[in-house]
This record gives C-alpha cells, sequence and structure tokens, in this order.
C-alpha cells in the first residue's frame, strides 16, 4: 500500500510539471457502477464486465475478451464500454491500467478513448486514444495491426503514432488525456509525464471508453491470440496531508493514515511521509 501511495503522489507531482489540469476522480468501478453508468461500445466484451479485486486494488473493472466468440467483422472486434449519453467531463480525465504480465505472449489492444462535445451537444469526432499494444503483423490477414509492443496514440488527422516502449508488465500505469481547448490539442500523459498530442476539439471532453479488441480469428508468427482480460481502476488518491503539530494531536493522526502521532509530526517537520 505505501508503494501504491508513492507511485499516486509521483503521479499526481509530475501532472503538475508538464501543467496537466486536475483531473477529476471517476466514480469507484463497482458493479452498480459498471452496470448503470457504462454500457457497450461497438461490442460488449465478449468475457464480460464485473466489477473484482485485483492485483491489490478494490473496485477493479475487468473488461473480459473471450476468443471464441469473435465477431466476423473487423469493426465490431473493438469490445468495450464508454460512458451512458452525452456529459461534461470537463478537459481533463485519468484512469489506471494494470499492464497483466500474461499479455507478454499474447495479442493484445487496451485504451482509453475520449471524444468531445461540438459546441452542440453531439460529438465532434476528434477521438482521442491512449492505449497500450501487444502487436505483431497477423499472418491470417484478419487484423493487421501493426508491429509494436508499448504505448501508442491516436491523432484524428494522422492516425496512428507508437510512442516508445517505456512500461512494465505487474505495475499499474495511470493514462492521462487532457484536451487544450485554445489550441484544439488532446495532452496525452502516462503517470503524468506527458508522451503526445493530437488534434483535439474547442468545448470539453463529453464520453469516455475503455476498449479493447478480439484477435480470436487471427494467427501471428510469435503471439497467441487467446482469451484475457484488461483491468482498469479509477486511481489511488492522495492522502490529505497535516499543515501543524496541533493536526496531528488529539488522534489527528489518523485522519491522515498515519500509524501513529510521532510520524505525522515528523512529516510537518521534515516532509519524511511514513505512510
Amino acid at each position: 500500500m505505501k508503494e501504491l501511495r508513492y507511485m499516486f503522489v509521483l503521479a499526481a507531482a509530475m501532472l503538475l510539471s508538464v501543467g496537466m489540469a486536475s483531473a477529476a476522480m471517476l466514480a469507484p468501478f463497482t458493479q452498480d457502477e459498471l452496470d448503470n453508468n457504462w454500457v457497450a461500445d461497438r461490442q460488449f466484451p465478449s468475457g464480460g464486465v464485473e466489477s473484482v479485486s485485483a492485483f491489490g486494488r478494490e473496485d477493479v473493472a475487468r473488461l473480459g475478451i473471450d476468443n471464441t466468440n469473435t465477431q466476423p467483422g473487423t469493426f465490431q472486434r473493438t469490445e468495450g464500454i464508454k460512458t451512458v449519453g452525452t456529459q461534461d467531463f470537463g478537459t481533463s480525465v485519468q484512469v489506471d491500467l494494470y499492464l497483466d504480465p500474461e499479455w507478454a505472449d499474447t495479442a493484445v489492444r487496451a485504451g482509453l478513448w475520449v471524444v468531445g462535445d461540438d459546441g452542440e451537444g453531439v460529438r465532434d469526432e476528434r477521438f482521442g486514444i491512449l492505449e497500450f499494444v501487444n502487436l505483431e503483423s497477423s499472418t491470417s490477414g484478419e487484423s493487421a495491426q501493426g508491429d509494436h509492443t508499448g504505448w501508442r496514440i491516436w491523432d484524428s488527422t494522422t492516425g496512428w503514432t507508437n510512442i516508445g516502449d517505456d512500461y512494465a508488465y505487474g505495475d499499474w500505469f495511470t493514462l492521462g488525456i487532457e484536451l487544450d481547448t485554445t489550441n484544439a490539442q488532446y495532452l496525452y500523459t502516462i503517470n503524468g509525464e506527458q508522451v503526445g498530442t493530437a488534434t483535439g476539439g474547442t468545448n470539453f471532453i463529453s464520453e469516455l471508453f475503455l476498449n479493447s479488441y478480439n484477435y480470436g480469428l487471427d494467427v501471428f508468427p510469435n503471439l497467441n491470440s487467446d482469451s484475457h482480460a484488461a483491468h482498469w481502476h479509477v486511481g489511488v488518491e492522495e492522502p490529505a496531508n497535516p499543515q501543524s503539530r496541533m493536526d496531528c494531536m488529539r488522534g489527528g493522526w489518523e485522519d491522515f493514515e498515519f500509524r501513529n502521532q510521532g510520524q505525522c509530526i515528523r512529516f510537518v517537520n521534515t516532509g519524511q511521509d511514513s505512510r
């Protein structure tokens, strides 16, 4: 738990360093939230959508891919969920994705998608996409998607751009997309560090998507097209900090999640965080 908090504090500091607007926390991915406030995008995940406890976190959204239930049309092989209706998510969103070690030998796409409002309550059709892929060209000709393992971003005018291979299986990564309405650009971040930009709109983000892809009909030289799942989480909220020694007194240290009063006072005096 200490490691998760440290990672979030570090990510938050990095967000400030690149000037990204503060991203509002999404509602936790409880089963009720997933059932009522998210709907299918293109194709509902063939392996189901459920709220689980996984990889050290609660309220994790598990989006499953069943490779025996692949759609014949490639458009419908994108399987995922999106927020209900058109809403106003402001100009900055973020969500955490777990890079499952089981993906190392599996053809995978898992990404955060957004789209903006055109000023009249409908999509502006400028999609922002930041996703992790483990791909190679299909030898079956079903869904050739390039040859890259790592992150990539989408620009509605230029298409896909691979942005590097700085990743580690077995870790959570915070994916962020900010809409710069002044310059009509999406700013993409991973763990708070800006990794690219793309064409965006000038209003606000109106829909969010969590998407994967079903490669069940594809054959690859080295990767398998087995069933798998993507796990998403709204992120670990940074604990509040005491501002004075008095905040730590009379049990106040417990409100800030310290183990004792001494740790709390030491934080105030030195900045050393023992949580």
